[in-house]
């Protein structure tokens, strides 16, 4: 299997004040993604982050559960049975739900960290590529669409609600 990269690139800037940042998801030949995450200037107001089902529409809210959907779950994972934030192991987690695999971004003014995991594939019928990308602020969210890029390209797709 080939490394792919899928990049949601998260630039924030006038719709959170100077936040920005991106997340890139990267998977070799042994089938581990690997996330690097590079946020800053979140001001302690970001909480959590996931993979929703559906990928950001332009028309409407983009940010909405009705444009989105809910958390990418395609293994029916019960949340009320997985672990707190960061301490369970990835598998006990729906596939799209980061902060619960890795923790929660609630009083970070940045992240700069890469995480493994072994459940968030890129290709196949459980992929996250063309699904949307979501930071939960306190009172607002922020989504991207997760699309597949190549070495060197850098496409925004940025959108932001209420």
């Amino acid at each position: 299997m080939e490394k792919k990269v899928v990049s949601a690139l998260i630039d924030m800037k006038g719709a959170k004040g100077k936040s920005r940042g991106q997340i890139q998801f990267l998977q070799g030949p042994v089938g581990q993604t690997s996330i690097n995450v590079s946020l800053s200037n979140l001001d302690s107001k970001a909480s959590s982050f996931h993979v929703h089902i559906l990928p950001i529409k332009a028309s409407g809210d983009p940010c909405s559960d009705e444009n989105i959907m809910g958390h990418f779950n395609p293994l029916a994972v019960s949340q009320s049975t997985s672990p707190a934030p960061g301490t369970g192991t990835v598998d006990q987690y729906e596939i799209g739900d980061i902060t619960g695999k890795f923790g929660l971004l609630t009083n970070l003014t940045q992240v700069q960290k890469q995480y493994i995991d072994n459940n968030m594939p890129l290709s196949g019928p459980n992929s996250i590529v063309g699904r949307s990308l979501v930071i939960h602020y306190l009172n607002d969210l922020l989504c991207s669409s997760a699309v597949p890029l190549l070495l060197n390209e850098n496409q925004p797709h940025l959108k932001y609600g209420n």
